[in-house]
């Protein structure tokens, strides 16, 4: 461009300077001409003047884009740090994600407004659990279960006597166990549990959901043959529709004193309180003899009328140990002096064995859960049974159920059984369940205790029920 103003400046120049001479030529217009040439001459200096001032703007317009080319680039290099600075804390991120993507916590609180019959009422925050879950690999993890029940570590002070919750004051392991998957034989898948849980070998297994035994609390049948975990080996398999389990464990064992074997409200008062037989956890066996149990089931395909329907058949057997035949002497009332027993007729018999079925089937709103169970503990025969119907009313998030089980014991054989363990029993329990959210359910749950010891025995009033909030995290 400077060029370009230039060479129009020359030729404007020669220009003038030939009309100068032209008019010098002419004579008498000199002076006029001569005006005209310091015009031009004027003009000139201004035309020079604006292409100095044309040149000092592109000038400037150079360093703008210089120094603006600058900044671009500053800004695309500050950019490319903050993008790998960024790209770092994601993948810091990403590392911590695959890292604790194989840990699952879990949990719950439980808290509850308690009233039993001939006992003060009472709120209770009755347990506090924490669960965790490890995947070591595809096919290994890790799982276990820490329960702490609060309100239990004040049962012992005579003012609270006649109440005390369920779980009594105990922090424990509720579970812990690995579990390694995919040992199939063939086609039939299988699952190895090594540690303390559940039985997954006995029956409907009694964990506090839908699948389980559904209330808060274990029903007459639970606290008598399976509300405890075991300790040892479980394998599990599956083949098509068919569920084949087995355990190996260190058995159950028979509670002791009068609160653990309290049947119903009324735990510690006055020692008025009806005991049964209820079994409970050995984490190290009191015997050299090994328990065993196992239940084949069979999944009935999903069709018309069926939403899930599952029938199982179990078979469990045991050895007792000198302490577990002591208890259930006691609590029988097979010991002399026992209830007027002068003579007693203590057993010695060892053997431990049940078997039975299970039935669980859901269509729509309708649910049932049975069980049925024959047997004999020490010599003694017994039978014990319950049956659950149920309806879930999805659109009032409203669950409502009602179960009814049995414990009987054949004592005609027996001479002289006096104790309050040998009774007839049965319960009824009427269930309501409301979810407040995905992780918040109330639950109203009562519990018609009765008692049949026969001639004028037995029928006391040990009914009790409680409304609890189950929160889970």
């Amino acid at each position: 461009m400077t060029r370009y103003c230039k060479t129009v400046l020359i030729v404007f120049c020669i220009s003038c300077l030939s009309f100068a001479g032209t008019l010098w030529a002419a004579g008498p217009e000199a002076a006029s001409v001569e005006q005209q040439i310091k015009m031009l001459k004027k003009q000139m200096e201004q035309m020079q003047k604006k292409m100095e001032d044309l040149q000092s703007q592109l000038e400037n317009a150079k360093q703008d884009a210089a120094q603006a080319q600058q900044q671009a680039e500053k800004a695309s290099q500050e950019m490319q740090r903050k993008m790998a600075e960024v790209s770092g804390k994601f993948k810091v991120l990403d590392d911590l994600s695959k890292k604790f993507s194989h840990i699952k916590l879990g949990g719950y609180v439980r808290s509850r407004w308690w009233e039993g019959q001939k006992e003060q009422n009472s709120f209770d925050v009755t347990e506090i659990a924490f669960h965790l879950r490890y995947d070591v690999s595809e096919n290994i993890s890790g799982e276990f279960h820490i329960w702490w029940h609060p309100s239990g570590n004040t049962s012992a002070r005579p003012e609270f006597g006649n109440y005390a919750n369920w779980a009594g004051p105990t922090t424990f392991f509720e579970s812990a166990f690995a579990e390694f998957r995919n040992l199939n034989i063939g086609p039939i898948e299988g699952k190895l549990i090594v540690g303390k849980t559940r039985n997954q070998a006995f029956g409907i297994v009694p964990a506090g959901n839908q699948d389980g035994r559904v209330t808060s609390d274990y029903s007459l049948l639970h606290y008598s043959l399976n509300i405890s975990r075991i300790t040892g080996i479980q394998y599990l398999t599956k083949y098509k529709n068919f569920r084949w389990n087995f355990a190996v464990f260190n058995g159950w064992g028979y509670a002791d004193g009068s609160k653990p074997n309290a049947f119903g409200s009324r735990r510690t008062n006055e020692g008025e309180y009806v005991r049964f037989l209820r079994v409970a956890q050995l984490n190290l066996d009191d015997n050299n003899h090994k328990a065993f149990s196992t239940r084949l089931a069979y999944v009935v395909p999903k069709r018309e009328f069926i939403d899930k329907l599952e029938i199982g058949a179990t078979y469990f057997h045991q050895k007792l140990s000198k302490y577990d035949l002591a208890n259930i002497n006691s609590i029988m009332g097979l010991n002399p002096g026992t209830q007027g027993n002068f003579f007693g007729d203590p057993t010695n018999k060892k053997s431990d064995w049940k078997a039975g079925l299970d039935l669980a089937y859901d269509y729509n709103m309708f649910t049932l859960k049975a069980e049925y169970f024959n047997g004999s503990v020490a010599g003694i025969d017994g039978n014990w049974w319950h049956v659950m119907p149920g309806l879930k009313f999805k659109k009032f998030k409203t669950d409502v159920y009602l179960r009814y089980a049995q414990a009987t014991y054949k004592t005609d054989a027996v001479p002289d059984i006096r104790g309050s363990g040998s009774w007839d029993k049965s319960e009824w329990t009427p269930l309501i369940i409301y979810h407040l959210h995905e992780r918040a359910k109330l639950y109203f749950e009562y519990y018609f205790e009765k008692e049949d010891g026969g001639a004028g025995r037995g029928n006391i009033d040990n009914n009790f029920g409680f409304v609890e909030l189950i929160l889970f995290y």
